[in-house]
């Protein structure tokens, strides 16, 4: 070192060549050592990579017998439903193609319970993955096709444990805003919708089953929706990928004028969300469009009113197209504060770091349904 120091010292004239690529040598060296500077900085900050939505997922949230599930956590409650099906498991759902959801199922029937699944008619990934997977599994998987729209709802029925909501259970769903509700001791109600969706993409005549007033399904979710935001006396809290039905904007519009408090988070691709958000905006609406982590979506639908008096989830969007073509089912709970606190817990995180600008519409998985 001694000896370095001292030839460092000396001012020795170097030819040209060897002086340029001493200088370059030396800057590479000033922008590697800023390079490892900022490296390191980034992994003690957690900069190194970007934030996936399921960073900031929301606890489970159990009250009065059942449980919200956001996220993934609602994969990991399907698969634990999955796997300890003794007798039967019947899934009704728009798309499907996560591959440890197929094997589970497959698992299942290798085991003797009996396995049902009824998938949209248009859907790609369904049509494409699901199908030919469980089918050369021996699993039953009818065709479900609804004129002028589509066959949207998403549910599982193990036994008597249900899921509920408007999580798809696609290879990539789990990264969306979303969330569906977990029954561990669900009636017959939604079973009796399943096997009414069985015949029917079977081809057999079904009468149409009475499901009111927890389960609402088609064209009984648009009254009842309106119904709440009318009985609203203080707040209401919303997540909509879709917002644009007439009769649901005007009814928020009529809460606002009486003065209750009405926030909504939207997702910023859906063009025919935008006008509606623009005049709920001027009546004095609290409107957010959703910043992705990673090119998510904000894929929820949920309605709360009043703190939790009245909390609305499923797979219908607050969309004319939902409630008048596509084969939707929500429920309805009641008296659920807790629900509504997680609610407003991913609201408040979300519209924090959300935009008032929507961005360039793209295609969707459920073309913008």
């Amino acid at each position: 070192m001694r000896k370095f120091s001292r030839l460092a010292s000396r001012k020795v004239r170097l030819p040209l060549s060897t002086q340029v690529h001493s200088g370059v040598m030396k800057r590479i060296s000033k922008v590697t050592s800023l390079l490892a500077v900022f490296l390191t900085i980034c992994t003690v900050s957690g900069c190194s990579s970007p934030q996936s939505s399921s960073d900031t997922l929301i606890s489970n949230v159990s009250e009065a017998g059942k449980t919200l599930e956001w996220g993934e956590n609602i994969k990991s409650q399907a698969l634990q439903m999955i796997n300890s099906a003794s007798s039967f498991c019947y899934l009704d759902m728009y798309e499907l193609s996560d591959s440890d959801i197929m094997q589970a199922l497959i698992s299942a029937k290798r085991r003797g319970v009996s396995v049902q699944v009824i998938v949209d008619a248009t859907e790609v990934h369904s049509q494409r993955v699901a199908i030919p997977t469980l089918r050369d599994a021996g699993i039953p998987v009818s065709v479900l096709d609804i004129p002028g729209g589509i066959s949207h709802i998403k549910m599982l029925i193990c036994g008597n444990h249900v899921l509920i909501g408007g999580m798809n259970f696609g290879a990539h769903s789990w990264q969306n805003n979303d969330a569906s509700v977990y029954f561990p001791n669900a009636g017959r109600q939604f079973e009796s919708l399943f096997l009414w969706d069985e015949s029917r993409a079977t081809g057999i005549p079904a009468e149409a089953p009475v499901t009111a007033p927890l389960l609402l399904y088609d064209r009984s979710i648009e009254p009842a929706v309106i119904q709440a935001i009318q009985s609203a006396r203080h707040s209401i809290n919303m997540e909509a990928f879709d917002l644009s039905d007439r009769g649901v904007v005007d009814a928020l519009r009529e809460a606002l004028t009486r003065g209750v408090s009405v926030k909504i988070l939207l997702d910023p691709t859906e063009y025919f969300s935008r006008k509606p958000a623009r005049s709920l905006l001027d009546t004095g609406a609290v409107v957010r469009y959703y910043r992705p982590y990673a090119g998510e979506l904000m894929h929820a639908k949920i309605l709360d009113v009043d703190g939790g008096e009245i909390f609305l989830i499923g797979s219908a969007n607050f969309s004319h197209q939902a409630y008048l073509k596509n084969h939707e089912a929500d429920v309805e709970l009641r008296n659920m504060p807790e629900f509504a606190h997680s609610l407003e817990e991913n609201l408040d995180e979300q519209m924090g770091r959300g935009t008032d600008s929507a961005t360039s519409r793209r295609h969707t998985k459920e073309g913008g349904w």
